[in-house]
Parts: C-alpha cells; structure tokens; sequence
C-alpha cells in the first residue's frame, strides 16, 4: 500500500537561505500516486519566509494547496521561498505535508520536516549549490510562459529603448540662476 512505503526526496538549490531579500528553490520528488483520487500538498513555513505560489504544472488553491491530480500528477515539484525583511538567523524547518484520498475513500495525511538553514549573508561563506536543481530552476524559467519564447528562433529581442528622450540643454538658465549667478 501507498501509505506505508510512501517516501518522499528534497533538496535545496542552496545550502542556505539568506536571512534577508534571500532566495531559494525547494525541489520535492514525490513517489507515484497509483490508486489514490485525490492528493494535495501544502506548506507551513517559518516566520518571515514566504514562497511565491507557483507549482509549475500543479493547480493551486486560494488556501495554498497544491493538487495533485492522480491522472497526471508530477513527480516533481519546484518550488521558490524567499525572504522579504530580516528575519532570524539559525537552523529552523518547514513542513510539508501530502494528504491522499486512495480509492477506497481511506484519507490519509503525512507529513515532512525539512530542515532549512537561514544565515547571514554578510557573515556566512558563500552557499553551496546544487547544480541539478539550479539547472531544473533554469529550464524551468526557459519555458515559463511568462518568459519569451523557448526556442531560438521564436525569441523576441529584448527592447531597451527608452519611453522618451531626454534632452540636456548645457547653456539653459533657470530663471533663479539667472537672478542670483554673480558673473565675472
């Protein structure tokens, strides 16, 4: 049964989490979901860490919740936290939890403790990374469709011309300086 044997895998991108305007990713690799109807996931995280509310494929709800359709549910999640304003530094932890209707009607709900390192950017050594996450991170953004395109070819040039031209005129006098200047 899906219960007893059901194990779940995370990884940051980061060994830490920066204790203020810090980022992170949170990858979760969730086993299969064969003969459960419905599940979903959710998040309980520390004081003043926030995460962004994007699933990728998954829908979510007002409250949180991740779904995860049996049909087609990922194997894997993706998911941003960050801070905002300053917030403790130390060792702390999130929960994720997983809550499963199987197809007898049985609900069941576990959950994770996951361990999550918040430092001082200032006074910590530099983070160690994780490339396959960054790299999951990084094609996850290529393909965002918020993005511009994902192919070569169908990239549209970034436009960084300005609204409106500004004009420097050096011989122009305020009316005050025309008043006021000593000329000699």
């Amino acid at each position: 049964m899906i219960r007893e044997s059901f194990q779940v895998e995370f990884r940051f991108a980061k060994s830490y989490l920066e204790h203020e305007e810090g980022i992170n990713h949170l990858w979760v690799k969730l086993p299969p979901l064969a003969g459960v109807k419905r599940a979903a996931a959710g998040m309980q995280l520390p004081e003043g860490v926030f995460w962004n509310g994007d699933a990728g494929a998954c829908p979510v709800g007002a409250d949180g919740q991740m779904f995860l359709e049996s049909a087609n549910a990922p194997s894997e999640l993706l998911l941003e936290i960050y801070t905002l304003q300053p917030v403790s530094p130390g060792l702390t932890e999130l929960i994720f939890t997983v809550s499963c209707i199987g197809g007898s009607g049985e609900e069941w709900t576990r959950s994770f403790a996951v361990p999550l390192m918040i430092l001082d950017e200032e006074e910590a050594e530099p983070p160690v990374m994780d490339h396959e996450i960054v790299r999951k991170v990084k094609e996850r953004q290529w393909h965002n469709p918020k993005h511009p395109g994902d192919q070569g070819s169908n990239r549209e040039p970034l436009d960084c011309t300005p609204r409106r031209q500004i004009r420097y005129d050096p011989h122009y006098r305020s009316e005050m300086e025309k008043q006021y200047s000593i000329e000699g």
